[in-house]
């Protein structure tokens, strides 16, 4: 549990009276003795202010029933968590339309995201520039003493990199949200608090306090039970400001909010992976081959493209979507039987000559909403892997794929259905983790895989390849696979909800999300709680343990290889999700994010590079771009990037093929 102080009321005495001033005197001396005081002097109590209060609501900010967001307010103490608080969430907290709201799924957790959205509502818009505040190119200064944003870590005073930027999607100028964005994640289990001070409207002068925030701020009692129950948690959150500097006279906002555990975050995740494993043994349960086609694509880049179905554990109540966990007594999920999974396989004809060879088995991981099958069928992929000599397997993407589009769809309508979406994607962990498994083990010698007596898979080189949504959710399978210690991650990123409204890729989707909750405000609050899902299976809630390893996984390697100016994977997410891995860059890159140190080729180990692909500039904001000129799709089949992967798979060294700059030439 966070500590605690003694008496609210002892540091709203104490703050009035440096308001108020204190008497000179003897600097040595300057206890209060009995002579001092008058038996009959009278007390005057100071009368409570009434303060706009809503039942349900956050009410330090009286703008909207949510703000600001994450908050204390929407945790309860409970002793049997890891953090000592649950999240609860209030029916009035949602949009109007969600009276059946189901929060079990989120009443698991013990905390906010630590991939939340920090966000808040000021009475008008906010100059951001006229107030100094900082920018995505300007992330360093979140950090000066005067900032006029900050998000302070409670345990260790620490200042948290982030850039301030206005809602572009705001259709009316008394709602825009201005967001607070942390530039990597949040530690797990930890206390932060925001402050807002110095910023100015457009019409150049400074936000006032609300009347319940300046309240708390300068010690005044209000009428407001709830306000006045959050008292110590705000003298706490002011403490740690004061620590690192901050004058809570100057404080225009500021709250406070605690991140979950891992525990809670990775519960579902890693109890069915270590069961899984257990059903799995050594070399998985078994494969099913049911279609053979050798010299695929009669394009002498393939020798056969090898299609069946393998068989997984399964935790979810059906096999087809949308699908939800089986729970046991514990509420935790339990196994309900195997299942069997497509596959599909390709085996490149370089691998296949006079003299046979076995090459590396790399699981391919598919781009948004597509297909293993229809993705490592592609004439592009299939001459990479004739150019590498691997053999590539691939499923489908569960939770993600192209029979969720439909699940998908009804999350963006209706929240409840979105527990369907993240569960599913954690089978789909499993799914992947037992794909490679099998194909290294019990399902690497199968006579298709056979040829002139060599068998064709060395289970000794298993690697990762995955491009876009494979980029994104392959951050997340390396993490977790016991097989697979260094992949490829393409075009990457982090935080679904931060991505989605800057990417191209979303846009047909969006529409969808707009027409159910048209109201903007809405839309700006179930992003970012949908995120506290998301954490079980999107890499926000394993990139940080990913180099360093979580219990009895790891550690891991990654490569992430991005393009300048990306439509569909914004920069400034492929850069926060890098920063969770604490990857270097490579000097030579097209792009050196803020943050990063930037070391010469060869690069030992993890690393990220940029490749200039030429694309067109992206808009500033978080607003999707009109257009794709196609680097995020080409980048990874030029020779740099190949030349890269392959160096880095080969010796666990990046090289630099590029000189100068990266791009195609």
């Amino acid at each position: 549990m966070p500590r605690r102080f003694a008496s609210p009321w002892c540091f709203a005495l104490l703050y009035s009276l440096t308001l108020l001033g204190c008497p000179e005197g003897d600097d040595d001396d300057t206890s209060v003795t009995d002579d001092d005081v008058s038996d009959d002097d009278d007390t005057t109590a100071i009368d409570p202010i009434a303060v706009p209060h809503d039942e349900g609501c956050e009410n330090v900010n009286p703008l909207h029933c949510a703000m600001p967001f994450p908050s204390d307010r929407f945790l309860e103490a409970d002793a049997e968590t890891t953090t000592g608080y649950r999240l609860t969430y209030t029916p009035e907290l949602l949009p109007d339309g969600l009276e059946d709201f189901d929060f079990s799924p989120w009443e698991r957790l013990d905390g906010h995201s630590p991939a939340t959205q920090i966000m808040t509502l000021l009475p008008s818009p906010a100059d951001l520039t006229a107030s100094g505040a900082a920018a995505w190119d300007d992330i360093g200064r979140s950090l000066d003493d005067d900032s006029p944003t900050l998000i302070v870590d409670m345990h260790t005073g620490e200042r948290v990199a982030h850039f301030a930027e206005n809602d572009l999607r705001a259709v009316s100028e008394d709602e825009i949200v201005l967001y607070l964005r942390q530039v990597s994640r949040l530690v797990e289990d930890r206390s932060y608090v925001v402050a807002i001070r110095g910023l100015i409207g457009a019409d150049g002068e400074p936000f006032e306090a609300s009347e319940a925030f300046a309240a708390l701020r300068d010690g005044v009692p209000t009428d407001s039970d709830e306000i006045e129950d959050r008292r110590e948690r705000f003298e706490e959150g002011f403490a740690a400001l004061a620590a690192t500097g901050v004058d809570r006279a100057t404080l225009q906002q500021a709250w406070t909010f605690h991140t979950a555990s891992g525990d809670a975050i990775r519960r579902d995740m890693m109890h069915i992976r270590a069961d899984a494993l257990d059903r799995l043994g050594p070399d998985g349960i078994g494969c099913t081959v049911t279609s053979v086609e050798d010299d695929y694509g009669s394009d002498d880049r393939t020798w056969r493209r090898i299609r069946g179905t393998y068989t997984v554990p399964s935790y979810v109540d059906s096999p087809d979507p949308p699908t939800r966990f089986v729970r046991g007594a514990d509420d935790l999920p339990e196994y309900v039987g195997d299942y069997e999974v497509p596959f599909t396989i390709i085996v490149p004809q370089s691998l296949v000559g006079e003299a046979p060879v076995a090459g590396p088995l790399v699981t391919f991981g598919h781009g948004l909403l597509g297909t293993g099958e229809g993705t490592i069928s592609m004439g592009s992929v299939r001459e990479i892997a004739n150019q590498t000599g691997t053999i590539l397997v691939a499923t489908d993407w569960a939770g993600m794929c192209s029979a969720d589009v439909p699940t998908v769809g009804m999350a963006l309508g209706d929240p409840n259905n979105f527990i369907s979406v993240t569960e599913r994607l954690q089978q789909g962990m499993v799914n992947q983790i037992a794909l490679t498994r099998t194909f290294a083990g019990v399902c690497s010698d199968i006579e298709e895989l056979v040829y002139e007596d060599t068998p064709l898979v060395d289970p000794g080189r298993l690697h990762y390849v995955g491009v876009s949504q494979g980029g994104i959710y392959g951050g997340t399978l390396m993490t977790l696979s016991p097989d697979i210690d260094r992949g490829t991650l393409l075009v990457n990123g982090v935080v679904f909800p931060f991505m989605m409204e800057r990417s191209i890729d979303y846009a047909p989707y969006l529409p969808l999300f707009e027409l159910a909750w048209p109201d903007r405000m809405d839309q700006a609050l179930l992003l970012p709680v949908a995120q506290h899902l998301w954490d079980a299976s999107e890499p926000a809630g394993y990139l940080p343990h990913l180099t360093a390893g979580l219990d009895d996984i790891g550690p891991k390697e990654v490569l992430s290889i991005a393009v300048v100016n990306d439509a569909q994977v914004p920069n400034l997410s492929t850069d926060m999700a890098m920063r969770m891995v604490d990857v270097p860059v490579v000097e030579g890159s097209a792009m050196e994010p803020w943050g990063f140190d930037v070391l010469p080729a060869p690069v030992q180990g993890s690393a990220l590079v940029y490749i200039d692909m030429g694309d067109r500039d992206i808009p500033e904001g978080n607003v999707a771009p009109e257009y794709d000129d196609g680097g995020h799709s080409a980048v990874g089949t030029t020779e740099p990037a190949l030349t890269m992967i392959m160096g880095f798979f080969e010796t666990g060294e990046v090289p630099m093929p590029c000189d100068g700059i990266c791009d195609p030439d």
